[in-house]
């Protein structure tokens, strides 16, 4: 009998619901190992029965939980549809979880956004097309989640009127890239209007992106500050083309990848009026550099 094809909006949102893991709550086996994806699709009430490919009638599982289930019955229907209720409300407590700072929203986002990046390096800048389809569910998976801690904590980016500067608006086209990313998934020729924005991975301290020096000296001395009584500053390199404070992680922060100094300044209550603008006083000091006369900065 050739079965009809699971939709894939039905596909999407058993991805999404199993967060990449086995969906027995006595299993949660990982079901992307290294390059392999071992999720499988399991039919509730058996398909030959009813032909059901819905949403309610499937569940992901690992290949030990689907054969116990599928093949040797040691697992009742009826067991099995409560592990997808058990699912769905572990899914709904995770989705509405409230963070009251940035960085503890961070430690949940990071290596999220560390693992959809390394994906979509690995696999499709090398344009390894085999693994790259194996590994979009796990971005589908990871996308979700993001989106969902993304709208309970939009109070945790700053916002203003010009949108080229305000980290809200990058949050908001990055939720607009997941739901297009998501729907389009399927078609053969897929035409995306929002692409992923690089701006998000900057506000995260994952990869930075270059832009211009923004606002004045006297917001980055008080980042300065923040940094020095917190234990991390170690020094800061100015006068030179890509200026730049130096942990003492051995990590940078550059001052021109405005995205993540936005979201420092605003975290740390940084933001000053302006007097001296940063992007002049670094002309200034790379003058003098090049003329080699000393200065020093306390």
């Amino acid at each position: 009998m050739n079965r009809k094809p699971i939709p894939e909006n039905v596909k999407r949102r058993l991805w999404a619901e199993s967060m990449g893991r086995c969906m027995n709550p006595a299993c949660r086996e990982n079901l992307f190992i290294d390059d392999n994806d071992i999720m499988e699709k399991a039919h509730i009430n058996a398909y030959f029965e009813t032909e059901d490919n819905s949403y309610e009638n499937l569940i992901i599982l690992c290949p030990n939980c689907h054969k116990k289930f599928d093949k040797t019955n040691q697992i009742s229907i009826q067991t099995v549809k409560e592990w997808k209720k058990i699912r769905r409300e572990e899914l709904e407590r995770f989705f509405s979880i409230k963070f009251k700072s940035f960085d503890r929203l961070k430690e949940k986002v990071e290596p999220i956004l560390r693992e959809n990046y390394d994906i979509y390096k690995n696999y499709y800048l090398n344009e390894n097309k085999t693994l790259w389809k194996k590994f979009e569910p796990k971005i589908l998976v990871n996308n979700e989640i993001l989106k969902s801690l993304f709208k309970n904590n939009c109070n945790l980016f700053p916002d203003y009127p010009n949108k080229d500067y305000s980290n809200l608006e990058v949050i908001q086209t990055f939720i607009t890239h997941v739901n297009e990313f998501k729907n389009t998934r399927g078609d053969e020729e897929k035409q995306r209007q929002v692409l992923f924005p690089q701006e998000i991975n900057s506000i995260f301290g994952i990869t930075p992106v270059s832009g211009s020096i923004i606002l004045g000296a006297e917001s980055l001395e008080e980042l300065i500050k923040v940094l020095r009584r917190k234990g991390r500053f170690e020094s800061i390199m100015l006068g030179i083309d890509k200026p730049y404070i130096l942990l003492k992680s051995g990590g940078k922060i550059f001052v021109d990848d405005t995205p993540r100094l936005r979201q420092l300044y605003f975290n740390n209550y940084c933001f000053r009026k302006t007097g001296v603008r940063l992007q002049n006083l670094n002309f200034a000091l790379s003058c003098l550099k090049s003329r080699n006369v000393p200065f020093f900065i306390y």
